[in-house]
């Protein structure tokens, strides 16, 4: 395989609850780049994947853009509010036959999950999406691994609001066309009530906690995070 694999991280600026949060600091690094030091820990070979931002043509992003091209990271730009359409694009652009959403707003993105995920549809071809939101999962480590075809085949299929927005609901929503394979963890299920996103300025201070147990050790693995909860007076 050459690259055939796009790890795209969801971001933009225009957050209406907390604007330019993926900008902020912690552990004087910003969100956006320990979310991508985290997502570089996916454990598949590195001439199989690549990593890209994926934003829009927003003035907003303007930062976004000027960040990926000082760091020299890989990045797409498309419509602000069809992100469907922007992640179709993406995807013919670059070739890629299998991706992974990742959002900018999870700091504890769990990269051990995600490669689980993708070695499992890269070994059954036959399988459309494999998702681990199934409802017993905690708030910020939702992640869907689809195949790029059947972004290309149903494009003309996305016509509301919340299909061109949210891009897995129209698959959800006709699953019976499509091999879905729900990935469940115990961890997962037992904390499926804790939030680890950041949506609001107040979930900084949880996150830097979090992070302080561990010695600030940003690539913590989530699993060692989801076990030692309980120990972490959140407050």
């Amino acid at each position: 395989m050459n690259k055939k694999i796009g790890i795209i991280i969801y971001a933009r600026s225009s957050s209406e609850r907390f604007p330019n949060k993926i900008f902020k600091n912690i552990l004087n690094l910003r969100m956006i780049e320990i979310v991508i030091k985290r997502v570089k820990k996916i454990s598949l070979k590195k001439k199989d994947y690549e990593i890209i931002v994926n934003t829009s043509i927003d003035k907003s992003d303007e930062k976004i853009v000027n960040f990926c091209k000082k760091n020299n990271i890989k990045f797409y730009r498309g419509s602000l509010s069809n992100v469907f359409r922007r992640t179709h694009d993406c995807l013919k652009t670059h070739k890629y036959e299998i991706f992974a959403r990742v959002n900018c707003d999870r700091p504890f993105v769990d990269f051990e999950m995600i490669s689980k995920m993708l070695n499992l549809i890269k070994k059954d071809r036959k399988i459309d999406i494999i998702s681990n939101c199934n409802g017993t999962y905690p708030k910020g480590l939702a992640c869907e691994i689809a195949r790029s075809k059947i972004f290309f085949e149903n494009i003309g299929k996305i016509y509301t609001k919340n299909n061109k927005e949210h891009i897995f609901n129209f698959f959800y929503k006709n699953s019976k066309r499509f091999k879905i394979l729900d990935i469940s963890d115990p961890l997962y299920k037992k904390n499926n009530n804790l939030n680890l996103s950041v949506d609001y300025k107040k979930d900084l201070k949880k996150v830097l906690k979090i992070f302080k147990f561990f010695k600030n050790n940003y690539l913590i693995s989530t699993k060692k995070v989801l076990t030692n909860i309980e120990k972490i007076k959140l407050g």
